[in-house]
């Protein structure tokens, strides 16, 4: 999946200076920001597991 988001991610940004779409850059980076957000999410939830199960 990272590849995927890597991919994306490029192929907006390329297209975004080579104006060929006039997304917002929040819309170019939208697969990483996902991605990051997605991966934090999980941390989160795993940090909850860890700590409901040592009490």
């Amino acid at each position: 999946m990272k590849w995927l988001v890597i991919i994306l991610t490029a192929m907006f940004t390329g297209a975004k200076l080579a104006h060929v779409i006039s997304w917002s850059w929040w819309l170019v980076f939208s697969p990483a920001i996902i991605y990051i957000a997605y991966g934090i999410v999980l941390f989160i939830i795993a940090l909850a597991i860890a700590w409901f199960t040592n009490v």
